[in-house]
């Protein structure tokens, strides 16, 4: 049996049910104590909805003096009149049988039940109203990644043995050995809406310091202990939008704030800062934005040569005609005193040792990955080994455009191209920094992708797939390959190549991806040269070294 009836009409719909079944059904002995306590629920209920704001006091007292009237000891008789109506009108009730009354108290108590429950009439169990405003969600990523390095690679110890500038990739220990690795990656977070205006969150992830800014991967086999959990995100957010116009400010630890296609910022790394947004909808599907940002990149307690990253993107998205939809941006980034400055003198000694400013301006292991041109910023007296600063500065633009092609729809074809060039790059700046003459050093600083990808555009039911296929050129000095992504290449700059792959949703959520990608180093003419087994015979650029990588992954992935 279905009750009809709207959202707010359902309570009193119920009520009137619950009456009508207490006033109509005959009380034989073996029901009164049942009916007593319908009667007690139902005046319970009626007090509920006065309460709520649901039914009027006036309405109320007309149903209780209505179900008062009548009690389980003096029921109406059939055929008779009831109190307090004209003498003539005259109730005739037919025959209802005995299963069919059960069944009928049995499903409206039911329905009355739920009701209650969903919207919350009162009862001592209710659940607070804030946890409407609690919104929890994450994802579990395991990965089976297969490394493979070609056999004609320069081998790891003559990229370790650099000790002066400039060098590349000095940290690299695995050139020529193939691997095979399960990863995972699991991150879960809380979002709360404290006012019509204002939001927080906090999110928790795999990775720690040690597996660098753009991964949140841990691999597995390390004797069965736990993996390390980090603060992913912590964030504040105040909004204000209408009309078509919105503005925002982000503080703390945030998701990326710029538009973005994972060529310049990988999808795991969060920046800590400031992040301020304006949106504009001018009309239908058509809007403008844009995005400042500063963010602290470390903070020295003894310089005030802090390193920051300042950003600035403006963005548009429009459609063109049904069917086809273009998004772009142009992004402008300043990343202020990262770069190395050699240092004069030898370390202070004695008392003055680490009270001063020594090696700030280093390029830490904890972050670089490989690819950026390095020079040494051990004073020119030390034997040590090398501390290594970047080479170049950097102050990277980064344009991105996106094609949506969905006339054939529900599939959707898109094409992406992405070109980043780094205007701080000045060969003269870097021989004055580097204490070296480095004029000759070769402007290798811009980075371009062009990405494809075809299949079902939600990608939400079981059986949907899509294919993409990209190819990148990253120059060393385009990008700081600390914060370069982390599958192409193994991570930094400095190559180019393919990759393929698909994606295959298994079940609402549950995501099944493939992904082969092939790179290689950049050469930039200057050939290299060296005796193996002897380090000392090392000419030319470790830049052009040969250094082919394949990888393959295969990926588990689910939301919730």
């Amino acid at each position: 049996m279905m009750l009809l009836a709207s959202t707010r009409t359902r309570p009193l719909f119920a009520i009137s049910l619950v009456l009508g079944a207490l006033l109509l059904q005959p009380a034989h002995a073996d029901e009164k104590q049942e009916l007593l306590q319908l009667r007690a629920t139902t005046l319970a209920l009626i007090e509920a909805l006065v309460s709520q704001g649901l039914l009027t006091r006036e309405r109320a007292d007309a149903l209780l003096r209505q179900a008062q009237g009548q009690t389980p000891s003096s029921p109406p008789q059939w055929g008779t009149p009831l109190k307090g109506a004209a003498p003539a009108a005259v109730v005739r009730v037919p025959y209802v049988p005995e299963t069919m009354r059960q069944q009928m108290r049995d499903e409206i108590r039911n329905e009355v039940v739920t009701l209650a429950r969903r919207e919350r009439w009162g009862g001592e169990k209710s659940l607070p109203e804030w946890l409407d405003r609690i919104s929890v969600g994450g994802d579990v990523r395991v990965r089976l990644e297969a490394q493979q390095f070609d056999s004609a690679n320069l081998p790891a110890d003559l990229f370790r043995s650099q000790t002066s500038s400039p060098a590349w990739a000095p940290d690299l220990n695995n050139t020529t050995n193939n691997r095979e690795r399960l990863t995972l990656r699991a991150r879960l977070g809380v979002e709360a809406q404290l006012s019509h205006n204002i939001m927080a969150g906090v999110r928790l992830s795999t990775g720690g310091a040690t597996s660098g800014p753009s991964s949140a991967s841990q691999t597995l086999g390390s004797q069965f202990n736990r993996s390390a959990i980090g603060l992913d995100r912590a964030w504040l957010r105040w909004q204000q939008w209408s009309d078509g116009l919105g503005f925002s400010v982000d503080a703390g630890r945030m998701a990326n704030p710029f538009q973005n296609s994972e060529f310049a910022w990988p999808d795991d790394i969060a920046f800590d800062g400031v992040a301020g947004k304006w949106r504009h909808e001018f009309r239908k599907g058509s809007k403008l934005g844009a995005t400042l940002g500063v963010f602290p990149v470390e903070e020295l307690a003894l310089s005030s040569q802090d390193k920051w990253l300042v950003g600035l993107q403006v963005s548009g998205e429009t459609k063109l005609m049904d069917g086809l939809r273009v998004r772009g941006s142009l992004a402008a980034y300043d990343f202020k005193h990262m770069e190395g400055v050699r240092e004069s003198e030898a370390p202070p000694a004695g008392p003055r040792a680490g009270t001063v400013s020594y090696f700030a301006s280093q390029y830490p292991s904890s972050l670089r990955l490989k690819g950026n041109t390095l020079i040494n910023l051990n004073d020119p007296s030390s034997s040590a080994a090398p501390t290594w600063g970047l080479a170049a500065k950097f102050r990277p633009v980064h344009l991105n455009s996106l094609f949506t092609v969905d006339v054939f729809d529900p599939w959707r074809l898109q094409f992406g191209l992405d070109w980043i060039k780094n205007t701080g790059f000045d060969a003269a700046d870097i021989s004055q920094r580097a204490g070296v003459d480095l004029s000759d050093l070769k402007d290798k600083t811009q980075a371009w992708q062009g990405r494809l990808s075809f299949g079902r555009n939600d990608m939400l039911p079981a059986g949907a797939w899509q294919l993409q296929l990209a190819y990148r050129q990253v120059e060393r000095d385009a990008w700081v390959d600390g914060f370069a992504d982390t599958s192409w290449h193994l991570g930094g700059t400095n190559y180019k190549g393919w990759a393929l792959g698909g994606n295959y949703v298994v079940a609402p959520n549950v995501n099944l991806g493939l992904r082969w990608i092939s790179t290689r180093n950049l050469d930039d003419g200057a050939r290299f040269l060296a005796v193996p087994g002897d380090s000392s015979s090392l000419s030319g650029n470790l830049s052009s070294a040969p250094l082919r990588i394949e990888l393959l992954q295969l990926d588990l992935s689910t939301r919730f």
